[in-house]
């Protein structure tokens, strides 16, 4: 109890002394990739398919049957799990997903800190939580998606929630799915009289069809680029190499790039890697971002499809 209230008070202090400063971003799992295949891709999932797309695009959720879980940490300090299920049912596709990030906050500086900073950790114990419904149909041959969220941030025992919208339409362009989303629409949250928005983005982002290099390698291509709410433009990219030797037996090899924040502690690399081993329906995904010092991070997830 006396560590509780003197950590309290710390971020009473703190709350002070970030008043002057321009309302951070959160919840931060919100600002996480949703999966693992997606983050070897660098995040490039806005046209993709399967079921990490309920945390891209909710346009997507009708396109496969699919259900994942995948668990990543951020060097020791964080650790993330999210779980997400979607696939058509009759006129209607619906999915459902959870994001839950276990991490340490810092008490020297904003309550709210970035995905950058996760692997520095630090003395409060925190918490960042996204439930997420979706529903989705054809309508004149787009695909029109919109998904409800349920989110929450705990730092130190103090917490707050709120709730926020998704939107998106994609269709196909010959063979090649070409998806637009919004995503994080609604008010902020606070903690400790810190207020923080939510990290609205606005993306656009193409998913090629498999193309045949050989007769036992394919090539997936897949692009985005985002707005963010703090007026980045986050560009992405990334590609999926297939490999079957034979028939049920596949494996994939993943390279992907995105424009990342960098931090006072941690800096992420750009680049992410990744890669899957499938046998028949069942799938086992890896995915690894470096860091420029501490921090590297390592994913690892079981999707069905």
């Amino acid at each position: 109890m006396a560590g509780s209230a003197r950590g309290l008070a710390i971020l009473v202090l703190a709350a002070t002394t970030a008043q002057a400063q321009s309302a951070p971003l959160a919840p931060l799992a919100l600002r996480l990739s949703g999966g693992t295949r997606a983050s070897g891709l660098g995040q490039a999932f806005v046209a993709g398919r399967g079921a990490e797309v309920i945390f891209f695009n909710p346009a997507q959720l009708g396109i496969l049957r699919s259900s994942m879980i995948s668990l990543q940490r951020f060097g020791s300090a964080a650790t993330q799990g999210t779980f997400a299920t979607v696939g058509p049912f009759g006129r209607l596709a619906i999915g459902a997903g959870v994001q839950y990030l276990d991490y340490q906050s810092p008490a020297t500086t904003s309550h709210f800190i970035r995905p950058a900073d996760l692997a520095a950790g630090g003395p409060f114990n925190s918490m960042s939580l996204v439930a997420t419904v979706a529903a989705g149909r054809v309508i004149k041959g787009i695909r029109v998606g919109a998904a409800g969220k349920y989110v929450q941030e705990n730092v130190g025992g103090v917490r707050d929630g709120g709730l926020a919208l998704d939107l998106g339409v994609a269709r196909e362009v010959g063979r090649t799915t070409v998806g637009l989303s919004v995503q994080n629409i609604g008010g902020g949250i606070g903690i400790l009289g810190e207020p923080a928005r939510l990290p609205t983005r606005v993306s656009a982002g193409i998913f090629s069809p498999s193309i045949l290099l050989t007769q036992y390698f394919d090539l997936v291509v897949a692009l985005s680029v985002s707005r963010e709410r703090d007026g980045r433009i986050v560009p992405a990219g990334g590609a999926e190499l297939f490999y079957q030797p034979v028939e049920g037996w596949i494996f994939v090899g993943r390279v992907g790039g995105r424009r990342v924040e960098t931090g006072l502690t941690s800096k992420e690399s750009p680049v992410t890697l990744g890669g899957s081993f499938g046998l028949d329906r069942l799938w086992l995904d890896y995915a690894f971002q470096p860091s420029r010092g501490d921090g590297a991070s390592h994913r690892i997830g079981i999707r069905i499809q």
